[in-house]
């Protein structure tokens, strides 16, 4: 069809009057939920303190000295937006202490910004019997290796303070995909106990288990994410390294990340990226694929290597891994953050970094299509 200016503006119209209608559906379906379930309220802090208990646990080898909080919030509601907000309900009160609110990559302690104040929990609420546990931490979770090993899993360390994993009904998770599965399963946790947030978005129990971020402590993510609490290492290291895979890999490893399922891969690359393999390969490099293994294997490729080299990544949260000889070699903008470097360095782990100034317009400091220098890659390996 020829595309006029005639076409565009009727394209323009049928958009205009599709996201109107997508409005008044969404209006209209908030209605009927509040009917069904009732509005949320929120009221003073000492008439909530009546619905949960509360637990404070410590960590050895913390240096921040943190204490988590473990809440147990008793004939309670749950409601997720699986992005920013999750809210804990009793009685259509909203509870204020174990319910969280992001903006911003940070915890608003604001609980008047909470979205069940606005539209109410308009999903179907699935009841479930016994004690649930939320291991729910906001967007970063749902698909993100690094947010799944460092937010998700030390909820469960946190955890095993006060409860025994066996005697807890259910987990509601960020997602679970087959990775995902697969470390809950490694810590002796059933399938049959795993729910997935995108199908339970609004679930009823009889008990309701949060715990405090095992990091995101201030406001400023970049100062938190790189310096974590070495206990969450030491935790995922110690749970494990032991379940580690028997198969066999190449020393030297170039970390492929073409496999990538962000939808922002495309704003953080190698230009040369086929100089750089072609180089590595030369050298005896082998490039792997991530997403080709599974997370025993992932364990044991990062724990048997002797070098290992990759873009600035979600992958290299595998170097947790890493044996006493094992070295890592970071390529990445000049205007990133250090987390990687610093995780090498609270787990004595050989790093090495190779800084790009990045050569395209980004939208985030970690982003930007880089170019290696060859000879300095060639000085390092």
């Amino acid at each position: 069809m020829y595309i006029n200016e005639k076409n565009i503006q009727v394209m323009k119209k049928k958009i205009t009057i599709k996201d109107s209608l997508k409005k008044i559906f969404k209006a209209i379906s908030y209605q009927i939920f509040f009917y069904i379930y009732g509005r949320i309220e929120l009221k003073n802090k000492n008439i909530q303190n009546n619905f949960f208990t509360e637990n404070l646990i410590g960590f050895k080898n913390d240096k921040r000295n943190s204490k988590y909080s473990i809440i147990n919030t008793s004939n309670a509601r749950l409601y997720t937006d699986r992005i920013q907000d999750t809210a804990i309900i009793h009685n259509n009160l909203l509870i204020d202490k174990p319910s969280f609110q992001l903006r911003n990559n940070n915890f608003d302690k604001n609980i008047n910004k909470n979205i069940v104040l606005r539209i109410g929990t308009p999903r179907i609420q699935k009841k479930l019997n016994g004690v649930v546990v939320s291991l729910l931490t906001g967007g970063g979770g749902n698909n993100n290796y690094f947010h799944w090993l460092f937010d998700v899993l030390p909820k469960i360390a946190m955890l095993e303070k006060c409860y025994e994993l066996n005697k807890i009904n259910y987990f509601l998770c960020p997602d679970l995909n087959n990775w995902q599965l697969k470390t809950l399963n490694l810590l002796g946790i059933k399938e049959s106990k795993c729910l997935s947030s995108v199908k339970f978005r609004h679930v009823k129990a009889d008990n309701i288990i949060t715990t405090s971020h095992p990091w995101l402590k201030s406001k400023n993510i970049i100062h938190d994410i790189e310096n974590l609490p070495f206990w969450i290492s030491k935790w995922l290291r110690l749970k494990y390294l032991k379940k580690k895979s028997n198969k066999n890999f190449p020393k030297k490893i170039y970390i492929d990340r073409s496999d990538s399922e962000s939808n922002l891969k495309d704003y953080r690359y190698i230009v040369n990226e086929n100089e750089v393999v072609t180089f590595l390969k030369n050298k005896g490099f082998k490039a792997l694929r991530l997403t080709d293994l599974t997370f025993e294997e992932e364990i044991k490729l990062f724990n048997d290597a002797k070098i290992i080299v990759g873009l600035q990544g979600a992958g290299l949260t595998n170097l947790i891994w890493s044996g006493k000889k094992t070295k890592i070699v970071e390529l990445r903008s000049k205007l990133t953050n250090k987390l990687f470097e610093n995780l090498a360095k609270q787990n004595n782990i050989r790093f090495n970094k190779i800084e790009a100034k990045p050569l395209k317009k980004i939208i985030a400091k970690h982003y930007g299509a880089i170019k290696i220098d060859i000879k300095k890659l060639e000085k390092i390996v």
